[in-house]
């Protein structure tokens, strides 16, 4: 309130309390003045007097009408999947966004925005439906009610694979809806399963799969129920990176089928490894050999080593190791039997303290154990997998990271971090008999992850998406520098806008009109391939999306958001004009009318 206002009601108020105070003074002294027989009765003062008091205050509120509240109901949003006919109570508003069907008696409005700004006197919303989509979802100034769907039936979340390298390995978790029971599987471009894994309803899951040439794939996820019925299928896009091979040099004490096979496959897969065995005595076969100070040992991702090398490489050697892992280097300790206690002291200097006989124990690795879901049933190529052998050897300690375990929980694979490389152990001492029995893809799998997780880590700055983009749906790219455009699948190029309200995420919006592979380039060269799934794909998905978001929403609005700041309007002073108008007309009829008047004598007043 302005202060010229306030000295203005200040002024009035003091000038009617005199005028009031004026009135009641001059009946009392009427009454005094007036013969003792033939004073008026108590009634008609005590009238007087209210009317006075009244024709006060109805002057002050003449001048100065009390602000009207003005409050409607409830503002009723329809969003996509709400009834075609909707309950109301008296003073509620309904409106229909666009998603939303025919809503029998509502308003339709463009946004939420807009609905809130033409009913901004709305109390409350009630968001009826499926929930907002993300065009809707700001902070709402109101308190909001949402009665949240069911879960759906399929999947309600779902994560999709990083880009990866050749010969690695890629995930694929989720989780199921409120489906009883059923199966999820991830099948290769080439209709092959690759996994598969029993769920029942909210579970979690998760798929592996192997890379092959570099490229763009999809896979394809599927969800069944008991019946084999096809409930849910979705597109899974793979981008395998053409990228520099990982440089990796296997340092062996004597030849053996493994560092054979190993090799064989490192080949088929891209990957740069090296052999370089020392049989004593001075003789070496392999490649050239690897060079133990700090300038060899930093321009290799990971170093495989056996516990016969390990003896052998001297004190010097292998402090050149354990410096090289301090800088990053990955470190991947192979026992090919019981080991000695300097090399288990050596090793437990590394952070790997081991436990267990030492001995040889045999292996089944059924169900697989680089995925991380068994089968429903072993197949056919499950049963042909041979028996193999592994250590009785585990690292101590709760914070050793598993790669690989068996069906029984025990870790094959497993490593802990040292400066900013990784040391790990791997004591499957057969694998190569997978390649022997035909299994080389599960050979592969094991490699694979035992790579991937121990291996130098590389640059990986590229844009990047957050969700699962679908057509006809705006999502965001984060990550860009310069100039950077869009490449749709028919070869349309459009330029991208960074918004400068992200800052140093750098994110711009894109808006795609069809499904399929495009290509976000920005300023610096760099290119990332973006697989947009069609609008009606993932209903499950974009189902539960909404409902979390809706959620959570309506947690973050403010309960008191009503009340603490109701919405006001100027009052009308008419009704108050009319109101001193009949008080003032009844006290002059009641001081004026002879019959009721107040006897005085008028000639004291003369005197």
């Amino acid at each position: 309130m302005m202060a010229g206002a306030f000295d203005a009601r200040l002024w009035v108020a003091l000038v009617l309390v005199v005028g009031v105070a004026a009135g009641l003074l001059r009946v009392w002294l009427w009454q005094r003045a007036a013969v003792e027989g033939d004073r008026a009765p108590r009634w008609r003062l005590l009238t007087l007097a209210g009317l006075q008091v009244a024709a006060g205050a109805l002057v002050w509120f003449t001048l100065f009408p009390p602000a009207a509240i003005l409050r409607s109901g409830t503002l009723i949003v329809a969003t996509a999947g709400s009834p075609a006919t909707i309950a109301m109570s008296p003073g509620d508003v309904r409106v229909a966004l666009p998603e939303a069907g025919e809503i029998a008696g509502a308003e339709r409005v463009p946004d939420l925005a807009t609905a809130l700004r033409r009913h901004a006197s709305a109390s409350r919303i009630r968001i009826e439906g499926g929930g907002l989509i993300p065009r809707d979802r700001t902070p709402l100034p109101r308190p909001v009610d949402f009665d949240p769907p069911p879960v759906p039936a399929g999947l309600i979340d779902l994560t999709l694979p990083e880009p990866a390298a050749p010969g690695a390995t890629v995930q694929v978790g989720g989780q199921v809806g409120r489906l009883p029971s059923g199966v999820v599987e991830l099948i290769d471009p080439a209709d092959t399963v690759v996994d598969r894994v029993r769920v029942v309803a909210n579970q979690r899951f998760v798929l592996t799969a192997s890379t092959r040439a570099p490229g763009l794939a999809l896979f394809d996820l599927r969800l069944r129920d008991t019946t084999g019925k096809v409930v849910e299928r979705i597109a899974i896009p793979v981008e395998t990176r053409a990228q520099t091979p990982p440089r990796i040099r296997l340092l062996a004490g004597a030849p053996g089928p493994e560092t054979k096979y190993l090799q064989r496959w490192a080949r088929d897969a891209g990957i740069d490894l090296g052999l370089d065995m020392d049989l004593g005595a001075g003789i070496r076969l392999g490649d050239e050999p690897l060079r133990l100070n700090a300038a060899s040992l930093d321009a290799v991702d990971l170093v495989v080593i056996d516990d016969r090398r390990w003896e052998a490489l001297g004190a010097g050697g292998r402090a050149a190791l354990a410096g090289a892992v301090d800088r990053g280097l990955g470190l991947l300790l192979r026992p090919t039997g019981p080991l000695s206690a300097a090399t288990r002291r050596d090793w437990a200097n590394l952070g790997l303290t081991l436990t267990g006989s030492g001995e040889v124990l045999p292996l089944r690795l059924d169900p697989p154990t680089a995925g991380s879901a068994a089968p429903e049933s072993p197949g056919p190529d499950e049963e042909a997998l041979p028996d193999l052998g592994r250590l009785d050897t585990t690292p101590t300690g709760t914070d050793a990271v598993s790669i690989i375990r068996d069906p029984e929980g025990t870790p094959l694979a497993s490593w802990r971090a040292r400066g900013r490389g990784r040391v790990g152990l791997w004591t499957v001492t057969d694998s190569y008999a997978l390649v022997l029995t035909g299994r080389s893809d599960r050979y592969g799998d094991l490699w694979s992850a035992l790579f991937s997780d121990l291996a130098r880590a590389g640059d990986a700055t590229r844009a990047s998406v957050s969700g699962i983009p679908h057509a006809g749906t705006r999502f965001a790219i984060c990550g860009l520098a310069g100039q950077a455009s869009v490449i749709g699948p028919d070869g349309s190029e459009q330029p991208l806008r960074i918004d400068p309200i992200t800052g140093d995420q750098a994110c711009a919006g894109v808006w795609p009109e069809r499904s399929g592979w495009h290509l976000v380039r920005d300023g610096r060269g760099r290119e990332t391939s973006v697989y947009v799934q069609p609008a009606e794909a993932t209903p499950s998905l974009v189902a539960a999306e909404r409902r979390t978001a809706t959620l959570a929403m309506m947690h973050a609005a403010s309960p008191t958001a009503s009340s603490a700041a109701p919405i006001q309007a100027e009052g009308s002073p008419w009704p108050w004009f009319i109101a001193l108008l009949l008080t003032l007309t009844g006290l002059w009829w009641l001081e004026r009318n002879r019959t009721v008047a107040l006897p005085i004598r008028a000639e004291r007043f003369r005197r």
